[in-house]
């Protein structure tokens, strides 16, 4: 028999079953596992449901096109790249620092138009891991949510926060880490009051963090101290003097530079709360990669450029406030670390609704055990924001700031980052060879060369990593295959769904709005 089901909030449905009659109630939830129905005096009967064809829209869909740009660039943090990760690649590449960062905007530009076309044909607020499960498979599909969604949740929000407590140390004597926490659990509180205010708080904030990158940037090439000839004779500065950097080297901090990059893919995350057509993901994605590279080549060539000397620069704990001490004394070096830190409490505020939006789609999708799905599922009732997954995100980032430390979680996330770029790549190209038909409001030029370059960038980022950050990486793709050869395969019916989008008319409204939406299943008897 066949039974058509409303998806309201909540559902009363008679049903006649022979000569028997049932009263169900059906929440949500309900939706995506099997139904019980208990027919008076008899015996109960078990009935499966089948998953809605469409997710409901649960997300306040509210942003304009330039809002998600102000959440994504802020979420790719430009002053993050430029005063938290350059100082890594200078410590690894030295005055190669800007070409490294050059050759990862080159990866960033095929991972662009992947992302582009992907995220308009699957605007769904899971991001990557939605795509890949479509295209590549569930389990393909649960790997990168892994290492998108929990893995990068807890460790990318911790670098920010570390990062920003070592320049507010400037003026607040306080322990980093202990700082970083405090941070982190601020930024977590912010957003859980709708994307929307994030999205107006960042903006304000990010023309602080411009401003910042913009006047180091100035200052460097206004006071340089040698010619632009160093940048392009790229050289390591150690202990035992300079030499040159090794292609090796150039390759492996690759992956480091892309962490400062990576983001931009964000425009995806908020596709379900945009308004307007599907093309605006993909413009999105292209503008925040574009303010990306400019934010980190140019102040990290400047630092060089103006530095008095470049081994006290890359030798320096903290190169930038020798730099900014440097060129304008410490009061001055104090006014701009504190801009930098505003700067930088803009990616903690912007990362929070990143991603927990990942989260709640995997709990929305039943990726995880059901009581734990359903809780990162949750969405406020007020503020239209997945609540639990935002603090989720939050308190796992503040515990891991209290035992480990930047550069560490930085290579972490290197090779991380190089797994998840393959997976993206390799999807842009199997689904126009599997799904031809697939609505694509964005189709990537050239197909496939940019995600085969992609292809070739990852892995050869891949064999310069060193051997303790690929096991962690390894690990992290072993413990997830296993997870979803032991736990989620065998649940295929109820976990790791794959429903069409909430897709949103020509600038009208969605296709559903929350609260109203009418999608219909059926129930059918086993």
């Amino acid at each position: 028999m066949n039974i058509g089901v409303n998806a309201v909030d909540v559902n009363t449905v008679d049903i006649d079953i022979g000569a028997c009659e049932a009263r169900v109630l059906l929440t949500r939830s309900d939706l995506i596992r099997p139904a019980t129905l208990r027919p008076p005096g008899k015996r109960s009967m078990r009935m499966s449901a089948s998953a809605p064809e469409r997710y409901t829209q649960e997300l306040k869909r509210d942003l304009k096109l330039w809002e998600n740009v102000s959440l994504v660039v802020s979420a790719v943090t430009p002053a993050t790249g430029a005063f938290i990760i350059a100082p890594v690649l200078f410590g690894l590449n030295g005055t190669g620092a800007p070409l490294t960062f050059v050759i990862a905007a080159i990866l960033g530009i095929s991972l662009a138009f992947c992302w582009a076309e992907l995220g308009s044909a699957y605007p769904i607020a899971g991001g990557d891991y939605t795509f890949v499960s479509r295209i590549l498979g569930r389990g393909a599909g649960f790997v990168s949510l892994v290492l998108s969604g929990p893995v990068q949740a807890v460790l990318i929000p911790a670098v920010v926060a570390l990062g920003m407590a070592e320049y507010l140390r400037v003026v607040i004597d306080i322990d980093a880490n202990v700082l970083g926490a405090i941070i982190l659990l601020s930024g977590m509180v912010i957003a859980i009051f709708g994307v929307r205010l994030n999205a107006l708080a960042v903006a304000a904030l990010l023309v602080i963090e411009l401003l910042a990158v913009v006047l180091v940037s100035v200052l460097g090439f206004v006071k340089a101290n040698r010619s632009v000839s160093v940048l392009f004779s790229p050289e390591v500065i150690g202990d035992g003097g300079t030499r040159p950097l090794t292609f090796g080297a150039l390759i492996a901090g690759i992956a480091v530079a892309s962490f400062a990059y990576n983001g931009f893919q964000g425009a995806l995350l908020y596709s379900e709360e945009t308004v307007g057509e599907r093309k605006n993901v993909a413009r999105a994605v292209f503008i925040a990669l574009g303010v990306a590279i400019a934010c980190e080549v140019l102040p990290v060539a400047a630092a060089l450029l103006g530095a008095p000397s470049v081994p006290d620069l890359v030798a320096s704990a903290n190169p930038w406030q020798y730099f900014l001490t440097a060129i304008g004394g410490d009061t001055f070096n104090t006014i701009i670390s504190l801009g930098i830190a505003v700067a930088v409490l803009n990616a903690v505020i912007a990362l929070m609704p990143f991603f927990a939006r990942i989260l709640y789609s995997s709990g929305r999708d039943m990726a995880w055990p059901r009581p734990v799905s359903r809780s990162l599922a949750k969405v406020h009732p007020k503020y239209g924001t997945p609540v639990v997954a935002t603090i989720a995100v939050g308190v796992a980032g503040a515990l891991i700031i209290l035992v480990t430390d930047v550069e560490t979680l930085t290579t972490w996330v290197g090779a991380v980052l190089a797994i998840e770029f393959i997976l993206v790549a390799l999807s842009a190209i199997v689904g126009r060879v599997r799904q031809p038909n697939q609505d694509r409001p964005y189709r990537m030029p050239l197909w496939p060369i940019a995600p085969v370059v992609a292809i070739v960038m990852s892995i050869g980022v891949l064999t310069q990593q060193e051997p303790s950050d690929l096991a962690v990486a390894g690990g992290l793709v072993l413990i997830a295959v296993l997870y979803y050869v032991f736990y989620l395969r065998p649940r295929v019916h109820t976990h790791m769904l794959t429903l069409d989008p909430v897709l949103y008319d020509e600038g009208k409204g969605s296709t559903e709005s929350s609260g109203s939406a009418q999608q219909t299943t059926h129930i059918s008897q086993n």
